[in-house]
């Protein structure tokens, strides 16, 4: 029967890359961490880790399928451990949730920090990715929650729209369509775009432009939303959002004037999402019950 011991020392190899930063990560030695995961291969019957001077420590499809199961069981034992301490219903553990790259600015700032706030006792840790990334480490079990658009979901993705809102257009302050409470696609098309070409934001951008039967004239593609805003700053062009941020200025301090798109477009909400086919932890649970007060009206403002 394998221990607890071996099956964190395994996932430690997974997170980490190799059996030196495992052992670091688990306060314990390089041969230990070896020893454990030989023994796990021998109850297992089966080989787990590839190593080797040159290939270093790499996971066989084996050893990746054990990793995921082994993320459930450390977190179950992780929740009734918590459960155990907590004589009613107090919240303790770690909680790590994912947030796509391009928005993590804008979400994961004001929900980790007002969610510490209340909830000290919780350890979170974040980490960013691509969408298709993102639900990979739901299903593996890495994270318990990722904040997504509800875009190309794979199957087994549980989510919970948090809000939702029809895109915007950037234009630089002098843009002959700056004092427009609004911009209709077909006023700036033939212009050149800059487009935010970070999976799969260039597939939603097109559905836009394909609901108006307009083509896209792409001059640049960026993957980073402060790149497009400097950019359209500058004047080289304009750009397409989803987010608003609230102070509407570049990283180099030029204006940048935002109007929602006039036309009806197909929107992309803001989710919060999860593997399905399992009950969420506690703190899981009680973090998505604030995320849902948090973004109930869009992007919250600081207070």
């Amino acid at each position: 029967m394998p221990s607890l011991r071996q099956l964190e020392y395994l996932v430690a190899i997974a997170d980490t890359g190799g059996m030196t930063a495992a052992a670091a990560r688990c306060h314990v030695s390089q041969s230990a961490v070896s020893l454990a995961v030989s023994e796990l291969e021998r109850v297992l019957d089966v080989r787990l880790v590839i190593r080797g001077p040159k290939r270093g420590t790499a996971l066989t499809e084996a050893g990746r399928h054990v990793v995921a199961e082994a993320r459930r069981v450390l977190g179950a034992v992780s929740e009734l451990g918590a459960g155990a301490r907590r004589l009613g219903r107090e919240l303790a553990g770690r909680l790590r949730i994912g947030c796509y790259a391009p928005i993590a600015p804008l979400h994961l700032p004001a929900a980790i920090a007002g969610f510490r706030a209340e909830h000290p006792e919780v350890d979170v840790e974040f980490v960013e990715g691509t969408l298709p990334d993102l639900q990979a480490l739901l299903l593996d079990g890495t994270c318990e929650l990722a904040f997504l658009y509800q875009q190309e979901l794979r199957p087994g993705i549980g989510t919970e729209v948090l809000y939702d809102q029809r895109p915007s257009v950037l234009l630089s302050a002098g843009h002959r369509l700056s004092k427009r409470k609004t911009v209709a696609l077909k006023e700036v098309a033939d212009e050149p775009l800059i487009l935010l070409d970070v999976a799969p934001s260039a597939r939603y951008f097109q559905a836009v432009f394909d609901a108006v039967g307009l083509e896209m004239h792409v001059a640049h593609r960026v993957g980073s939303f402060d790149l497009a805003r400097a950019l359209v700053a500058r004047g080289l062009g304009y750009s397409l959002a989803v987010q608003r941020p609230p102070v509407e200025v570049s990283l180099e301090g030029l204006p940048i004037v935002v109007r929602p798109v006039r036309d009806t477009v197909p929107t992309t909400p803001v989710v919060l999402g999860w593997a399905g086919g399992g009950r969420l932890t506690r703190r899981a649970e009680v973090f998505l019950r604030y995320c849902r007060t948090l973004f109930a009206d869009g992007l919250p403002l600081p207070s």
